[in-house]
């Protein structure tokens, strides 16, 4: 899982539909149902506390048919099927068929020598080296174009490496795909059929499957976004999923499914404790996974599996709002701000904050009432610096400790062509 670094400041709320009822638990399914009236389109299943609060569909799956949205609608989940891989692997090691140490020598040959040193732990933290994806120009789609794992393995270790393995961090489909081929090859069985016995059986969970497998029409959503593939935009008639995403994606499952899975893992019917441990880690946490082709799809959680949302779409298409967040994907942050809530700092300032240059932070507004209007921040502040320290690339790294404890915090600013000092003190939330 994608583990989140927690947001430390209380941002100004994105627009929601109009008349929306104040968000809360309780008032949770009134707000779906006005943002459903303002065109929002997906399915939501949202438990709080091992309790379901919200399980439904909202607009159409199909629009020529008129098929709506259900909790069972299926969809194209993105790059979700990277938490399969996740759990695969680490099932492979919790019975003793691999270690996350082993290079990728062990499993393949003719390996060229600048990739000998890749491990599969490089492979699942981002510290490969190898590119995103594996496509050619001359692919027919970048996704659903069929090659099979030998021409992927063949494409993927002829790739040149962005960084020697283990001294970057870049996100790599392609390291996924290369970890599914692992799974075949220490498993002894296909990546489909590994998964369905270690990951999806154990997990109960039965409308999860691949790019190319039949769905009924009543139950299939259909991709309304920015590109087409196939007579009808959907996975079934995309072909079987091909090497260019196994492992990161071609695949298929609902909101319900996705939440078997996340229960599963947690009760330990996937994998034994630490291994457990090692996939979740030790805090709540975010994954965003999408397409090009209308689908997309949320899934937050917090610690023990007792809170937890899923959100899927196939209706996220960006040129529909040209300079924000689609509704989709303003729906899905608002419904993980109540799962990501009592885990937050105490603290807040009451800022937006927006990447500046030079590695500063632009402060882009300020709450009214707030500790930043209190104590001078203004709108248009250039922040270089909280108690001496450069904001660089990660500012809530330098600002959660002062959002955990409610210290002081002396911001460096820049104000026009004026350098001064600036001291807000964070108010309790």
């Amino acid at each position: 899982m994608k583990v989140l670094t927690l947001p430390a400041l209380v941002l100004l709320a994105s627009g929601a539909a109009a008349e929306s009822p104040p968000l809360t638990w309780d008032t949770l399914a009134a707000r779906l149902d006005a943002e459903a009236a303002a065109g929002f389109t997906g399915a939501v299943l949202a438990v709080h506390d091992g309790e379901v609060v919200l399980d439904a569909g909202y607009g159409l799956a199909n629009r020529a048919k008129g098929y709506p949205v259900g909790p069972d609608t299926i969809f194209a989940v993105g790059s979700q099927p990277i938490d399969y891989t996740h759990a695969a692997i680490l099932h492979l090691a919790q019975e003793g068929k691999l270690s996350l140490s082993d290079p990728i020598t062990r499993f393949f040959d003719e390996v060229p020598e600048d990739k000998r040193s890749i491990t599969i732990e490089h492979l699942m933290t981002g510290a490969s080296g190898l590119p995103d994806f594996h496509d050619v120009p001359t692919d027919r789609d970048p996704d659903h174009s069929w090659i099979d794992r030998e021409d992927a393995m063949r494409r993927i270790l002829g790739q040149e490496l962005l960084f020697e393995p283990g001294t970057g961090d870049e996100h790599s489909h392609s390291a996924w795909g290369v970890l599914a081929a692992i799974v075949e090859i220490a498993g002894g069985a296909t990546y489909q059929e590994y998964t369905r016995e270690h990951v999806f059986g154990p997990a109960g969970m039965v409308d999860t499957g691949f790019n190319g497998e039949a769905v009924p029409m009543e139950r299939l959503a259909i991709g309304y976004g920015e590109h087409s593939d196939g007579d009808v935009n959907a996975p079934p008639w995309w072909g079987p999923t091909s090497w260019l995403v196994m492992g990161s994606g071609g695949m298929i499952s609902t909101t319900r499914d996705t939440g078997r899975f996340l229960v599963a893992m947690r009760e330990g019917r996937i994998l034994e404790p630490e291994w457990t441990e090692s996939f979740f880690g030790p805090g709540p946490f975010g994954d965003r996974n999408g397409d090009n082709y209308g689908f997309e799809m949320f899934v937050w959680g917090a610690p023990r599996a007792t809170s937890y949302a899923v959100l899927i779409t196939n209706a996220n298409d960006p040129r529909s709002v040209p300079d924000g967040e689609t509704h989709f994907v303003r729906v899905a942050r608002f419904v993980g701000d109540l799962i990501l809530d009592p885990y937050r700092p105490k603290f807040s300032l009451g800022v937006q904050l927006d990447p500046g240059p030079e590695g500063s932070v632009r402060v882009g507004g300020v709450v009214p009432g707030s500790a930043a209007e209190r104590d001078g921040l203004l709108a248009g502040d250039l922040l270089m610096t909280a108690g001496g320290t450069p904001f660089g690339d990660d500012p809530l790294a330098v600002l959660d400790p002062y959002l955990s404890t409610g210290d002081p915090i002396v911001f460096g600013v820049r104000r026009g062509d004026e350098a001064l000092e600036v001291t807000v003190r964070p108010d309790p939330r």
